[in-house]
């Protein structure tokens, strides 16, 4: 059981750039301290920093005891020897997908800290030094990561083991389920006028001019851009590849060069020019500015009628919430499921009351099941504003997990247990075959002892 709650215990990764920079941040503070080989598995060192890294992502209300550090130190030979068979495996790990990685991470620490010139004043190094020295740890997590899913990738399960597992859990372990719901939404949104987007056309074309005249870009998006998200960056956006921009937006990006700008485009947003900032491969990264067309009152009104006449069309029951959604919804992330949230971590439709944002929870804590709510207005993450309403379809009350409720997620759970099993018994029978030396200092565990292929003096 403790080995489990260690597991759980190791807050999950985010990001290998945030460990290796707070333990550059350590080393920086304190510059007596050496790192050291604790252990080698084949050919690859374990280090004292590693460990010291993995401690300090645990859970502060476990206590660090001896047994703790070799259950972590376990766990880093078990990570190394994943690394180890997937470079005997020939696992590919392209140096493009990792300077993907790298660069998606510095560019999140960029937002973050409000620029480039705060990260490498963080580092004490410029971002290019920094790629250079992380490169070779971040490649070993995309390893490990990749010889772990081949490992996993085939399990499933059965119904009767998930019934199995749930039988085998003591009834004062199974785990407590809060309140949830099945909610879903109709989201109309206010149209532009015709004027509107004629004045905000030569808005962004006046920018543009601007731009080519020698203006500079980044300046220029920070002060008018309306794209919250990227203005304080200058309009710089995240890299991005094919399909992950709505369409007019992707093809002017691709075919841009270099510092060059484009011509005004016009997408669902709005109206933008972009400047190519990079282009490797099949990735892009842009910096835009967006000038969005001006809603007025009118715009408004036209939007909330649609929405309280379609309220009227579901109260009197002359069409479904699914055929509704279909025939009017225009949020495209929830209108393929008949305009129902899901859990991201399994699928289901049943949403934890938990996961609910403030507003949306404030709402359904006073609808009834089978009702709807009033159109209420909101804010869309791009800044759009929309009007929906939300349907709540169902409701469970907290409870201890049963199959009949909760199958879903006891079923999430079973599985995770099945592959964490099946690593088990993979590492298990590689360690057998693996060269593994560890420092007699750490080696506190009995189980170790299996382990050792040869220890130091």
């Amino acid at each position: 059981m403790e080995t489990k709650m260690i597991k759980q215990g190791i807050k999950p990764y985010i990001m290998l750039l945030l460990l290796a920079l707070i333990g550059m941040q350590s080393q920086a503070q304190n510059k007596l301290i050496i790192d050291e080989v604790i252990a080698v598995v084949g050919n690859t060192p374990v280090l004292r920093s590693e460990l010291d890294i993995l401690i300090s992502q645990l859970d502060p209300e476990i206590q660090v005891t001896n047994s703790v550090k070799c259950q972590l130190l376990q766990k880093l030979l078990i990570d190394k020897m994943l690394i180890h068979q997937a470079e005997i495996d020939s696992i590919p790990v392209a140096d493009n997908d990792v300077n993907d990685r790298i660069d998606n991470n510095i560019r999140f620490f960029e937002r973050q800290m409000n620029s480039k010139a705060n990260v490498e004043k963080y580092l004490g190094m410029s971002i290019e030094a920094y790629k250079k020295q992380i490169f070779p740890k971040v490649k070993n997590q995309m390893l490990l990561e990749r010889m772990e899913q081949n490992i996993k990738s085939n399990i499933k399960i059965t119904p009767k083991e998930v019934r199995d597992y749930y039988h085998s859990m003591p009834e004062d372990s199974l785990p407590f389920m809060s309140s949830e719901v099945e909610i879903g939404q109709i989201v109309i949104n206010p149209k532009y006028s015709k004027e509107a987007k004629e004045i905000a056309y030569e808005q962004v074309l006046e920018l543009r001019d601007r731009v080519l005249s020698g203006e500079s870009f980044s300046r220029l998006a920070g002060i008018y851009s309306e794209d919250p998200g990227s203005k304080v960056q200058g309009g710089l956006l995240p890299e991005f590849g094919r399909s992950e921009m709505v369409p007019e937006f992707e093809r002017a990006a691709f075919m841009l060069k270099k510092d060059s700008v484009s011509e005004v485009i016009e997408t669902k947003y709005g109206f933008h020019i972009l400047k190519l900032v990079d282009k490797r491969g099949e990735k892009v990264m842009v910096r835009h500015i967006l000038i969005r067309p001006k809603l007025i009152d009118a715009d408004y009104d036209l939007a909330k009628n649609k929405i309280d006449s379609i309220v009227t069309v579901l109260t009197e029951k002359k069409m479904t919430f699914c055929e509704a959604v279909k025939l009017y919804s225009e949020d495209e992330e929830t209108k393929m499921n008949c305009g129902f949230f899901t859990d991201p971590n399994i699928g289901s439709q049943r949403i934890p009351f938990d996961y609910l944002d403030k507003a949306m929870a404030a709402t359904v804590s006073n609808m009834k099941v089978g009702t709807y709510s009033e159109p209420q207005t909101g804010y869309a993450q791009d800044g759009s504003p929309y009007f929906r309403v939300l349907y709540l379809q169902s409701e469970t009350k907290p409870h201890v997990a049963n199959l009949e409720q909760d199958w879903q997620r006891i079923q999430a759970m079973a599985l995770d247990e099945k592959k964490s099993k099946q690593l088990d018994i993979w590492s298990e029978n590689k360690r057998k075959e693996t060269f593994i030396s560890i420092d007699n200092h750490y080696i506190q565990c009995d189980y170790f002892n299996d382990w050792v292929t040869a220890k130091k003096p």
